[in-house]
């Protein structure tokens, strides 16, 4: 499985720590200049339309997303980006609207995207996309669109897709038993949690184990944040080798 970092926008100062991450996502809505060499240095860069950002801010809503997407098209061909998602805001502009952007989102990069399936887009089209494609992506876990308690269903989402020689992004799926889905890829922000909540993380055999500091205050959140990097490239790392790409 392919575990990408996602957001390392905010987080210059790991920089260096960055360079050595096999698989990184970003949002084009976030993307700082600092971040164009971590395009080619991780093995596998996955870019992200910024839907999730529109989805939860109210305030965004109205934005041009004509312009958006001309923008978002010239950054791909900019940068020769190779793994890109549409634009999925069915909930602002519709299904309808969304088929449109994605047309001319492949026809102006000569590549195709990455398709976002939503369980509102229904069974039909879900199958339609892992015939049509070869890299699509299940949204709606971040947002709790897919329920915990539905999670059981998502192998089945997975197998259904390898029998079309399809593979399957889980957006924003991160788990403590994440690689008993079968995902070929899925991203998290979880790496920053650490800063956030002081803990450190610690890649213990399989899986990552934060540990917090009781009745401690949190002097340098940095260096915090630079240790369970590191930790979590070394489980990004070990999911990759498990054979399961």
């Amino acid at each position: 499985m392919r575990l990408f970092l996602a957001s390392p926008y905010a987080q210059q100062y790991l920089d260096e720590e960055f360079k050595k991450s096999l698989f990184i996502l970003e949002s084009f809505f976030y993307f700082k200049e600092w971040e164009a060499p971590l395009i080619y240095s991780a093995k596998d860069f996955l870019l992200d339309s910024g839907a999730f950002t529109f989805l939860n801010n109210q305030k965004l809503k109205s934005v041009d997303f004509d312009g958006y997407l001309k923008r978002y098209i010239n950054f791909i061909n900019m940068y020769d980006i190779r793994h890109f998602f549409e634009l999925d805001i069915d909930k602002i502009v519709g299904y309808k609207k969304v088929l449109e952007y994605r047309e001319k989102l492949e026809y102006e990069t000569n590549k195709k995207c990455i398709p976002v399936w939503h369980r509102s887009r229904g069974k039909d089209e879900y199958y339609r996309l892992c015939e049509n494609y070869d890299y699509i992506a299940v949204g709606g876990l971040a947002i709790k669109e897919i329920k915990k308690s539905e999670y059981k269903f998502l192998n089945a989402l997975c197998q259904i897709a390898k029998e079309r020689d399809c593979k399957v992004h889980g957006l924003g799926f991160t788990q403590s038993d994440t690689e008993s889905y079968k995902f070929y890829s899925c991203d998290s922000t979880s790496w920053q949690s650490g800063g956030r909540f002081a803990q450190v993380h610690k890649f213990c055999y399989d899986r990552i184990k934060p540990q917090s500091f009781k009745n401690k205050r949190l002097i340098n959140y940095k260096e915090l944040n630079r240790l369970n990097l590191r930790e979590w490239i070394k489980y990004q790392k070990y999911l990759y080798n498990k054979g399961h790409d």
